[in-house]
């Protein structure tokens, strides 16, 4: 079973994210700010990480370049309602796999999974 982990300072989102996610008989943790959420990786060692661009102690982008020098091969998904070049520059950068604009519909993230070869 592939471990999903989802990072988001909003409780509705991670609730929504994980409900989409778990239909899909995945394995769902979750942690609500940057800081837990490396701390949980470390343990899950999850397969995905959907990451909230903005939150509280730690950024999506500086969780997911400490998760990157723990398992390189991570598939990282930067979640953002506001998107400018510099953002997608900053994600790039960091290592993210992907990119998915707020709010995103259920389609949009089984699509990208798919690509990444996650779910068929």
């Amino acid at each position: 079973m592939k471990k999903i982990l989802i990072v988001d300072d909003s409780a509705y989102n991670r609730t929504l994210l994980a409900a989409i996610l778990r239909k899909k008989n995945l394995y769902v943790e979750t942690a609500d700010n940057g800081e837990d959420a490396v701390k949980k990786f470390s343990e899950l060692k999850p397969d995905v990480v959907f990451l909230d661009y903005i939150m509280p102690k730690k950024s999506g982008v500086d969780a997911l370049i400490e998760m990157k020098q723990i398992n390189p091969g991570v598939i990282g998904v930067m979640l953002t309602s506001i998107s400018s070049d510099e953002d997608v520059k900053a994600a790039k950068e960091a290592g993210a796999s992907g990119y998915i604009l707020k709010p995103y519909t259920a389609e949009k993230i089984y699509d990208l999974l798919k690509k990444f070869q996650v779910i068929e």
